[in-house]
C-alpha cells in the first residue's frame, strides 16, 4: 500500500485525526508502515490505545482506499492528499490538516489569494447586501472567497463572488454526497463549474452533524489569508471560525452591525477584543497588505466593482415604508413634503427613513431632503 492509499484508507476510519496520524508515522516512520500490524504493534505507538489501536488494524486495507478512489472517479471528485503536489500549502501549515480533500471542481482554486467571509445563518437584510457586496468586490479585484455554503452570509458570499465571475470556494460540513443544505445544490453546482471548488474532508456518505460542523470552521480559516465576519449572534459557531483564525496566525476582520441588533453582538465581541474594524474592501485589502504583494489592479478594481442592483436582495418592506419610498422623488424631497403626502406622523417618517437608509434605499441628505439610492 503506498502512502497516498493509506491516508484515503485512514481518511474513512471516524476518530482518526491528523495529530494521530503525524504521531503513527513519526514512530514507524510512514503512514503505509502501519500496514499489516497487529493491535498489540501499534499501541506501542505513544498516544495509541488499544481501541484506536483495533480502529487502525481493521481499518488500514488497500481495498478501502480503492473502493474510495472508484467512487470517487464515479461522481467526478478529485482526492488530495497531503502527499499530493495539489494539497493546498496554507492548510497543510496548520496544526490538523485533513489527510485528504474531496474536491469537486477546480482543485487549484484552493492554493490561490484567498479570504473567508462568514457569518449567521440568520441575517438581516444589512447583512445579506453586506456579505454579497464584499464578495462580489473581492472576487473582481481577484480575490478568491471561501464560505461554508451555509444559508445566511454563506449564501450571500459565494452568490456575490459568482456575479462578479470570479472564484469561489465553498467547505462543507459533511461529505460532498451528503450536501448540506440540500437548497444549496444548484449554488453549489455554479461555484463547481465556474472555476472554483466545493470541497470536504470527509468520506462518501459521512452525514453532516454538531461534530462535523465545527471540524470544518478550521478548514475555512486555513485556506485563506484572512477571515472577514458580517454580522454573528453572540453564541454563533462563526465565532469558532473567528477563533481557529486566530490560531493559525490569520487576520480577523469585523464589519460593524447596529448596537441594538442581537445579530451583532458576536462582531461587537471581536472587535472589543482588537479585530479590524472594516467598513469597506479597501480595509480588507490593508489589513492582508502586509501578508502578501497586492495585484496591480486591486485598487482600481475595488474603485469599480459594486454587485449590480439585480443581484442584490430585494428587501421587505412593511407597507408604511412603500409608502414612505413611492413618495420619495429621484431628485430628492423634503421630510415635510413626505409628512404630507403620505399623511403619516412625522415621528413615524423619520424612523422610517433611517430604516430605509440602512437599507440602502433612500439618503439622508443636509438640509432634511432624502434622496432615492
Amino acid at each position: 500500500m503506498t502512502e497516498r492509499e493509506a491516508l484515503i484508507a485512514l481518511n474513512r476510519i471516524q476518530g482518526i485525526g491528523a495529530v494521530t496520524v503525524k504521531r503513527i508515522a513519526e514512530a514507524l516512520g510512514s503512514v503505509a508502515a502501519m500496514t499489516g500490524r497487529s493491535v498489540g504493534e501499534l499501541q506501542g505507538v505513544p498516544g495509541i490505545g488499544e481501541e484506536r489501536a483495533a480502529l487502525l488494524s481493521r481499518g488500514l486495507a488497500p481495498e478501502y482506499a480503492e473502493e474510495e478512489l472508484a467512487l470517487a472517479a464515479k461522481k467526478g471528485v478529485t482526492l488530495v492528499t497531503w502527499e499530493d503536489d495539489g494539497y493546498p500549502a496554507l492548510l497543510k501549515a496548520i496544526a490538523d490538516p485533513p489527510l485528504v480533500l474531496y474536491v469537486a471542481g477546480e482543485v487549484s482554486a484552493l492554493d490561490t489569494l484567498s479570504v473567508a467571509i462568514v457569518g449567521t445563518r440568520h441575517p438581516s437584510m444589512y447583512g445579506r447586501e453586506t456579505a454579497q457586496r464584499f464578495g462580489y468586490q473581492l472576487a473582481a479585484a481577484g480575490y478568491t472567497v471561501v464560505s461554508g455554503l451555509a444559508e445566511g452570509i454563506d449564501t450571500e458570499a459565494h452568490t456575490g463572488a459568482l456575479k462578479a465571475k470570479g472564484r469561489t470556494v465553498a467547505v462543507l460540513g459533511g461529505a460532498l454526497d451528503c450536501l448540506f443544505p440540500k437548497s444549496n445544490a444548484g449554488l453549489a453546482r455554479k461555484i463547481a463549474s465556474g472555476g472554483g471548488a466545493v470541497v470536504s474532508e470527509y468520506a462518501f456518505g459521512r452525514q453532516p452533524d454538531r461534530q462535523t460542523f465545527p471540524m470544518r470552521n478550521r478548514i475555512v480559516s486555513g485556506l485563506a489569508k484572512g477571515v472577514l465576519v458580517v454580522e454573528a449572534p453572540i453564541n454563533s459557531g462563526t465565532l469558532i471560525t473567528a477563533n481557529q483564525a486566530v490560531d493559525q496566525n490569520r487576520a480577523v476582520m469585523v464589519v460593524p452591525g447596529r448596537i441594538d441588533s442581537g445579530a451583532s453582538q458576536g462582531c461587537h465581541k471581536l472587535l472589543k477584543e482588537g479585530a479590524k474594524l472594516v467598513t469597506g474592501v479597501e480595509d480588507v485589502i490593508e489589513e492582508l497588505q502586509d501578508l502578501f504583494v497586492a495585484r496591480p489592479r486591486v485598487v482600481e478594481a475595488v474603485k469599480a466593482a459594486d454587485p449590480p442592483a439585480e443581484a442584490r436582495p430585494a428587501p421587505k418592506l412593511s407597507e408604511d415604508e412603500r409608502a414612505v419610498l413611492a413618495k420619495v422623488d429621484d431628485e430628492g424631497s423634503h421630510v415635510d413634503a413626505l409628512i404630507r403626502a403620505t399623511g403619516l406622523d412625522a415621528g413615524k417618517v423619520n424612523a422610517i427613513l433611517v430604516s430605509l437608509q440602512i437599507r440602502r434605499q433612500v439618503r439622508l441628505l443636509p438640509g432634511g431632503f432624502v434622496k432615492r439610492v
